[in-house]
């Protein structure tokens, strides 16, 4: 039997059942408009598998995704809508009129579209640099201000286009960094298709000493291919291995683990932090690049820090609102025992071209002797 499917099919039937009752005021007609918000979710298959011709598949990726924009935002207000009136509703009805209403329910509809134009105009601007200060407090002065770049959740595929790389790309040349790490999920779908959106990292190894590991999204299709591409260009791929930068005289360990991901194309596969240090102990400082933050317990017995992403910090409301009861180190700078964590929130974005209480981001971190 695959749960999966199950669960998948069980939960929209739910939801399903949920429009039909709680999109209020307009009569039999909820329940169309709860079967066209769910029918069009089920064509998101089509999309994954990419099986339709591209100019089809740019249509319905494009509809599919602003349905499940637009349904987040609206099962969430109808959810409070329900949490705040329903128990009034019991004690005094008539309270209850105007907000179980069809002009309540159209409001809350156009509101959620709303947010989704919103979302859609703060993805296509692209990302931004933010500087974020590492605190170091028991290594060596020579230390301080060693500067990395950190890109990560590029997603170079159907919804990040060459133009879009090229632009970060652009804004990473012109900072002062001395190394560039990416931390994964840099392209995403088919090597064939999607191989040129990415051409214009070759501009970036020609500036700076580039280090990459695997997310999870590199082992959906073309595994080999893209790890293959990334060396080819010049780029140091760590997996479950490490290297040294040298910085004033001073050495700093770069760590590199696999994605748990690659378990699914190779059983054999997946991280090993313990082996990613093998060999390179005499370091003054140690960095690992780990596409998910969650391996930080196991990490911070090793490491001073770990550069991850992702999360996409939530992405988009109401997700950014809950990221951080699955994820502890679901955004930013955080503290895990004795070393620092930083979660990228994403160079680019996934599915939904939404950021909604969040922003892409490239990442320029600063060890900053405290």
């Amino acid at each position: 039997m695959n749960w999966f499917l199950l669960i998948a099919v069980s939960v929209f039937l739910l939801i399903f059942v949920f429009l039909g009752f709680r999109i209020t005021g307009i009569g039999s007609n909820s329940w169309f408009m709860a079967a066209a918000f769910i029918g069009l979710i089920f064509l998101y298959p089509l999309v994954w598998y990419g099986v339709l011709p591209d100019k089809i598949d740019r249509i319905v990726r494009f509809i599919v995704h602003i349905d499940m924009g637009i349904l987040s935002s609206l099962i969430v207000f109808l959810l409070i809508r329900d949490v705040l009136f329903v128990p009034i509703s019991l004690i005094k009805p008539e309270w209850s009129i105007v907000a179980f209403s069809k002009y309540t329910t159209y409001s809350l509809s156009f509101i959620s579209t709303l947010l989704l134009v919103v979302g859609f105009i703060n993805a296509k601007r692209g990302s931004r640099i933010v500087d974020v200060e590492i605190p170091v407090e028991n290594s060596p002065s020579e230390l301080d201000n060693f500067t990395i770049l950190q890109i990560s959740d590029l997603h170079a595929g159907a919804g990040i286009d060459e133009k879009y790389v090229e632009n970060v790309i652009n804004q990473s040349l012109k900072t002062n960094a001395d190394i560039v790490v990416l931390t994964g999920d840099i392209a995403d779908g088919s090597f064939e298709k999607y191989e040129k959106n990415l051409k214009s990292l070759s501009r970036l190894v020609d500036r700076f000493s580039v280090y990459y590991v695997t997310g999870n999204h590199e082992y959906l299709k073309d595994s080999e291919k893209w790890i293959s591409y990334f060396k080819s260009l010049g780029i140091k791929v760590l997996m479950n291995e490490n290297t040294t930068v040298h910085f004033n005289g001073k050495s700093i360990l770069l760590a590199g683990i696999i994605d748990p991901s690659a378990k699914e194309v190779n059983p054999d596969s997946g991280p090993d932090v313990k082996n990613s240090l093998e060999g390179n102990y005499k370091v003054d400082y140690k960095i690992l690049l780990a596409h998910q933050p969650n391996i930080a317990k196991e990490a911070s017995e090793h490491f001073d820090l770990q550069l991850s992403g992702h999360t996409h910090a939530g992405q988009f409301f109401p997700w950014n609102l809950f990221i951080n009861i699955t994820q502890p180190y679901a955004k930013g700078l955080n503290r895990c025992d004795k070393m620092w964590v930083y979660t990228n929130s994403g160079t680019g974005y996934w599915g939904p071209p939404f950021r909604l209480g969040t922003r892409s981001e490239i990442t320029l971190l600063h060890l900053v002797k405290k």
